[in-house]
């Protein structure tokens, strides 16, 4: 497809934005429900629909919406960390296996698919499915409408912000609104960005009927741009915190912690970017530094978190999946870094044991908490001192549907976020299952940018952000600077620490060569929208 030229008119995605100004004329009018234009004349209301865009924002990366359209957990077994045998989300159909010789697995091991191959038989990895008649495309669409609805929210607000002057509650209220909103715009590109190999660059003043494509580096660069004014904005003073709606109930930020998720997120935007390892070592690593420096995790460090209310209206599918032992688990990629005596990679379940691991996210693979939970959900053992306090290691080795490939199975599941589901899906070790706070970004995520900036620019200071994790929550021996290692004592707790927080495990296996053969690296615009535009695909 040609993604060259100028959009010709408005169409597709733009019909949304666009009525989003006006009324359609073929609409016959109700008295009773107010138009946009009604709907935008109140600042309570234009208040709503900021906090909309950033809700927009965070359940479309974590897959709120609870439909089978979520693409990240399709994404975290794509990279290796997560596993399932499923085909919801398409899981499945996408993560086919490597049946030869690759990055150190072999034909002993039938490359990374696994033994015995009587469990199924293997197939390859398969691109994205751009077909409109193909079920399979429907992963590409989830983010791209999402993120444009997140978009078509913030232009409106913005508009009668800038434009029009509108006041909401007093001046200070209203600046809050104002870099909220830049920051559910920078945070919709970034995604974007990371994900797409084109798109639209939206804005409350853009002429809608000029609009080109742009490409994945000029939405990256538009969004770095939106996280340096929500930066300027928010460290200005004129606001000392967010509205409780933003980032569900109960969870407020102050301006400096709003400072602190754009800079985070910025050096975030630059570092997960690459699509390969050549582009990895061009990043300006010493500007993801600057960010990084300033992110989440420095001053008084802080997870950004969302309240999850059960999933009635905010929800972290992302954890609700990941989380659950009887429908993913971790995958052996990752449980063979945690314990490579206990845990072979690929799948083999003759050769596969109760762990023993020197991390203590892993330990012995029993579960520290309730005994009922251990074993009427998890079926493992209870171990409240050497047990782990991420994953478990359960004796039913093997879940699910066993013929459809053996790379599909593991006998560790991750737990660390098991009181996140409990929303109509099984019973959890929590007193008010799904009713919690739940981590988007963890400050690890921050230490870890921050290192790999150091590392990748050859300055000092790296292990000591590396060991706030490996450390204190892994137990492990601290890393130093001097190691040889480094970068992988890093990209271990990449792997460790970040797994089932965010959708970091995609984009960290992309930038270093290790996805599988035949798997897609960034997602096409959706076919639904290239044929409204009146594009071949």
């Amino acid at each position: 497809m040609s993604l060259s030229k100028r959009i010709p008119g408005v169409a597709g995605l733009m019909v949304a934005l666009v009525l989003a100004a006006g009324c359609d004329p073929l609409s016959v009018p109700n008295p009773n429900a107010p138009d946009t234009p009604h709907l935008l004349a109140s600042p309570t209301s234009v208040l709503s629909l900021a906090e909309g865009a950033m809700r927009t924002w965070v359940l479309t990366t974590h897959g709120g919406y609870g439909a089978d359209q979520y693409p990240v957990l399709t994404m975290s077994v794509m990279a290796r960390g997560h596993v399932a045998m499923w085909n919801n989300f398409h899981i499945r159909y996408y993560t086919g296996c490597t049946n030869a010789n690759w990055n150190g697995y072999t034909t002993a091991t039938n490359g990374t698919c696994g033994k015995p191959l009587s469990e199924g038989p293997p197939y390859a990895r398969a691109a994205w499915n751009n077909d409109p008649a193909a079920a399979e495309r429907t992963q590409i669409e989830a983010m791209w409408y999402g993120y444009y609805s997140a978009l078509s929210s913030a232009r409106d607000v913005l508009k009668r912000i800038r434009v029009d002057g509108l006041v909401i509650t007093d001046p200070a209220t209203t600046k809050m609104v104002e870099t909220v909103t830049v920051l559910a715009q920078a945070l919709s590109f970034s995604e974007l960005a990371l994900n797409y190999d084109h798109g639209f660059i939206v804005d409350y003043n853009t002429d809608l009927t000029t609009l080109g494509w742009s490409t994945a580096a000029e939405l990256r660069d538009a969004a770095l741009a939106k996280f340096d004014t929500v930066i300027t904005l928010a460290t200005a003073g004129t606001f000392t915190g967010t509205a409780d709606g933003f980032f569900g109930p109960g969870i407020t930020y102050s301006n400096v912690q709003i400072a602190q998720i754009a800079n985070t997120m910025a050096a975030r935007t630059l570092a997960y970017f690459p699509r390969n390892s050549t582009e990895n070592a061009a990043v300006d690593w010493a500007r993801v530094i600057s960010y990084a420096s300033k992110g989440i995790s420095s001053g008084t460090a802080f997870n950004w978190v969302i309240h999850q209310d059960a999933c009635n209206t905010w929800c972290d599918f992302l954890k609700v999946w990941s989380n659950d032992m009887t429908t993913m688990r971790l995958h052996t990629r990752v449980a063979h870094m945690l314990d490579p005596v206990t845990q072979p990679d690929p799948w083999n379940d003759a050769a596969n044991s109760q762990p023993n691991s020197p991390d203590k996210r892993l330990g012995n693979g029993a579960y520290r908490g309730d005994a009922a939970y251990a074993a009427n959900v998890l079926n493992s053992a209870v171990d409240p001192v050497n047990g782990g306090t991420d994953y478990v290691w359960t004796s039913t080795k093997e879940f699910g549907n066993k013929t459809r490939g053996a790379w599909h199975q593991s006998a560790v599941g991750q737990i660390r976020y098991d009181s996140l589901p409990g929303c109509g899906d099984n019973p959890q070790g929590s007193t008010s299952p799904g009713d919690k706070d739940s981590p988007i970004l963890l400050a690890a995520e921050n230490d870890l940018l921050w290192a790999e900036g150091l590392i990748r620019t050859g300055a000092a200071g790296a292990a000591a952000l590396i060991n706030h994790t490996r450390v204190t929550r892994g137990g492990l021996p601290p890393a130093a600077d001097a190691d040889a290692n480094l970068l992988q004592e890093l990209q271990y707790e990449q792997d460790v620490e970040l797994l089932g927080s965010s959708p970091a495990v995609f984009f960290n296996q992309r930038r270093i060569d290790n996805l599988e053969p035949n798997t897609p690296h960034e997602m096409p615009v959706p076919a639904k929208e290239l044929n409204v535009l009146g594009l071949s695909l």
